[in-house]
């Protein structure tokens, strides 16, 4: 499993390979530090995903792209709990 860190205005997003994103308040991510939403990765744009699998490099444009748009449109929601706890609990978002 690979994580990869996104900062955007709105929040720290951290995208793991195994089919979900967790977000956490925009800053320096600390060590233990609950997400405020988990993700899965069927929420993000459909051309960097199949279903769960991520179809694009973690380091690739597309998904920087992708992960700049969620946040953009739901990423202070996310952090302030308005979408719930997501994958750990009831995901609000529609897919993509």
């Amino acid at each position: 499993m690979a994580r990869t860190k996104f900062t955007t205005p709105e929040a720290l997003i951290v995208i793991s390979t195994d089919g979900y994103f967790d977000v956490y308040p925009s800053g320096r991510l600390l060590a233990n530090v609950t997400p405020a939403y988990r993700g899965t990765i069927d929420l993000l744009d459909r051309d960097v995903r199949m279903g769960n699998k991520l179809t694009v490099r973690p380091d690739s444009i597309a998904l920087r792209v992708a992960v700049a748009s969620w946040s953009s449109e739901h990423g202070s929601a996310a952090v302030r709990g308005d979408l719930g706890r997501g994958r750990d609990g009831k995901q609000v978002v529609p897919a993509a």
